[in-house]
């Protein structure tokens, strides 16, 4: 008998994830937005509610907003814990913290229940395509039973280390972009200034030592021409995603300066564009002129 695999969470990188597992699997999807799961109910997926998820499959994976939303939905008043039943496997695909991971694996140990942290770099598009990354935090028992299922999201799995480990690379990882970010606009728009014309400093940048995924996609995929291709990312996740990584630095007594300084540039840019912004609109006009 086929074990069934639940899916709680499926926005945009959710249904992204999902989409891949859709086909080859007995899937079970809950989000609080109903609407967005019709494409997978379309595809073949069950729209059901997070308890009977947590009821009926063995494998459940949870793709929220951040860590908090992970804690409430599974240990909360009306969380789905109590739900499980032993054996189950708790694949948090979610941007979060080795902190909160803590809390969560021991109360979940108590019920015979295994979590490993498995946040996904690449971005929507790679997670749809199956080209993005996972970074798998748990013990190795653990990881051996969900290793062939991670598998048929992406080739490119990688167990960095016990449960937390994965999350913290996700947010090494997300710090490092959007520092990037900053860095390649401030840079193209300076060989802009000297009056050469932006696809071809991207072009020379990509040939040199100073590129980097924005120089390498964001660029000459959603940033070339008069208009502007929305990346699928939003300003509010992006601050989040910095704010954890120069959080989890504060902890570890770590210094993050630049991070710090992204973090400063993202709240500007939040107040400038709002928080529902894509990035490529940032992108597109942090430099242009401001209305006095």
């Amino acid at each position: 008998m086929t074990e069934k695999v639940g899916f709680i969470g499926v926005g945009a990188m959710g249904s992204a994830i999902a989409s891949r597992l859709v086909e080859t699997h007995e899937l079970y999807v809950n989000d609080r937005n109903k609407e967005a799961a019709d494409e997978l109910v379309g595809q073949g997926a069950t729209f059901v509610s997070a308890a009977e998820i947590a009821e009926q499959c063995t494998y459940v994976f949870l793709s929220l907003p951040g860590p908090v939303n992970v804690v409430e939905l599974l240990l909360g008043s009306a969380g789905i814990a109590r739900h499980f039943t032993q054996g189950t496997v708790v694949i948090d695909t979610t941007t979060g913290t080795p902190t909160a991971d803590t809390e969560i694996v021991a109360a979940l140990a108590e019920l015979g229940v295994d979590f490993v942290d498995a946040p996904i770099g690449g971005g929507v598009r790679r997670a749809r395509a199956g080209t993005a990354t996972l970074m798998v935090g748990g013990s190795q028992e653990a990881f051996a039973k969900v290793r062939e299922l991670l598998l048929c999201v992406t080739p490119d799995v990688y167990h960095v280390g016990p449960v937390g480990a994965g999350h913290a690379m996700k947010l090494v990882n997300n710090l490092l972009n959007s520092c990037n970010r900053f860095a390649a606009l401030e840079a193209v728009r300076l060989g802009q200034a000297c009056g050469i014309d932006q696809d071809t400093v991207v072009n020379v940048l990509n040939k040199s030592t100073g590129r980097n995924y924005t120089t390498e996609y964001t660029f000459p995929q959603l940033l070339s021409g008069d208009t502007y291709k929305p990346q699928g990312f939003v300003l509010q996740l992006m601050l989040k995603d910095i704010h954890l990584a120069n959080e989890l630095a504060e902890s570890l007594n770590h210094g993050t300066p630049i991070g710090h300084l992204v973090e400063q540039f993202t709240e500007e840019a939040i107040e400038r564009f709002g928080g529902d912004t894509d990035q490529s609109q940032l992108m597109a006009e942090w430099y242009a002129p401001r209305a006095e």
